[in-house]
């Protein structure tokens, strides 16, 4: 991706934009795409671009956004809190993925 963004929200409408279109949640089950209300294993999806958000005056604004793309063929966003904030569930998910390398 080119350009600087700022903002958690800024980054992802840029990537709604190129092909990221789905929002996917976490539970003990793995991830969930909303486009087709699969779940899959965090291990089985590719991490194909990474975020981070840093709050200026406040740490608890910190964020981290996955660009992922899963088996089903679809393509979507996971966005998570950065940090000791992250949900164990979450945390647990997220140790899991696989990130492609740039």
């Amino acid at each position: 991706m080119t350009g600087e963004m700022d903002t958690l929200v800024e980054r992802m409408r840029q990537l709604r934009e190129s092909g990221w279109s789905e929002e996917l949640s976490v539970s003990a089950q793995g991830l969930r795409c909303d486009g087709c209300d699969c779940w899959t294993a965090p291990d089985s999806v590719t991490v194909d671009e990474v975020y981070r958000f840093e709050g200026s005056s406040d740490p608890g604004d910190e964020s981290i956004l996955f660009a992922i793309s899963l088996p089903c063929g679809h393509r979507g966003m996971l966005p998570a809190s950065y940090g000791k904030d992250v949900a164990p569930e979450v945390a647990e998910v997220l140790t899991h993925l696989q990130l492609r390398h740039l």
